[in-house]
């Protein structure tokens, strides 16, 4: 497991820029194609493409995350019955849960099946409780139902809360599939190995100033972890240091990976993402998901991109 080692080999920041025409948004400063990826998935798929929205209001930044965020929802639905969604605590319940209770559709929110993208290793009344902070400002003021959202067994060791957690998402996304293709609950239990792998709708996922997203951290041993959906972590090098998370290949199986980043202190971080060959790569520039990668970002998290950009415009023309 990866919990408690650090470092990870290989290294390498994401693959070549491939060119990817960008949603339209409702007046983002600037809005620009980056990195794709084709064959990288190891399981016979081929990524999306990754684009990037700058916005020079949060308001703005909000009515496009939430915009993008219920279109994959409305496909989902369509397309299986159901929207599986992992979404991540921090700023973003705060700066999105206004602008979801304002536009999302109260027919559809029943179908909505609500997971986190990395916990907290404590109860649900807990103050760092990520789905705490969902369920007062989305959950519970939109009507949603308590089972709608599966959070983190607390009172477990944190690799049976992880392992218990895993196969909670992973029966949910089953019944999904089984459900899409005609069956039923004995069609989702006879389908342990799928093809093409078990995939979120979407993974709504932030940013941290040292490139970090979800619980996985630059240069821990938890980015190493291949053959699990979700693990643990009991070194995070933020506190608390007991948390539960997604990995990177089920982050990266998902339909849309979704990012909501702002502010200064994510911009040095935020330009080593988009490089295409970082001295550090960081954890959020490994995310590739496998329909389609959207940043959001506010000016202040963009800044040294932008300067980076233009300073290899000035050189190469």
């Amino acid at each position: 497991n990866a919990a408690g080692r650090r470092g990870c080999g290989g290294g390498g920041g994401p693959p070549p820029a491939a060119p990817a025409a960008p949603a339209p948004a409702p007046a983002p400063v600037s809005s620009s194609p980056a990195a794709g990826v084709a064959g990288g998935a190891g399981d016979g798929t081929a990524r999306g493409a990754r684009t990037r929205e700058v916005f020079a209001s949060p308001d703005g930044l909000a009515t496009r995350a939430v915009a993008l965020l219920l279109e994959a929802a409305a496909a989902a639905i369509a397309e299986r019955g159901v929207f599986v969604v992992a979404v991540s605590g921090g700023s973003i319940p705060a700066l999105l849960a206004p602008e979801l209770l304002a536009a999302a559709p109260r027919d559809q929110l029943s179908r909505w099946r609500l997971f986190l993208a990395d916990e907290r290793h404590v109860a649900e009344s807990h103050p760092d409780s990520s789905l705490g902070e969902w369920r007062r400002r989305f959950l519970e003021p939109a009507g949603m139902g308590s089972v709608q959202a599966v959070g983190v067994a607390a009172a477990l060791p944190l690799p049976q809360a992880a392992e218990l957690y895993e196969e909670k998402l992973l029966a949910t996304l089953r019944e999904a599939a089984a459900a899409a293709a005609g069956g039923g609950a004995a069609a989702a239990a006879s389908q342990a190995e799928l093809a093409p792998p078990l995939r979120l709708d979407a993974v709504l996922l932030g940013m941290g100033p040292d490139g970090h997203t979800a619980s996985l951290f630059p240069a821990h041993a938890v980015l190493c972890e291949t053959g699990r959906a979700v693990t643990y972590v009991d070194d995070s090098p933020k506190p608390p240091a007991c948390r539960v998370t997604l990995t990177l290949p089920a982050i990266n199986a998902a339909r849309l990976a979704l990012f909501v980043v702002t502010g200064g202190s994510k911009a040095s971080a935020v330009r080593a993402a988009f490089a295409a060959q970082p001295d550090e790569p960081v954890p959020a520039g490994l995310v590739l998901a496998a329909g389609r990668t959207h940043w959001c970002l506010d000016e202040p998290a963009a800044a040294q991109l932008r300067e980076a950009e233009a300073a290899a415009e000035r050189l190469y023309g």
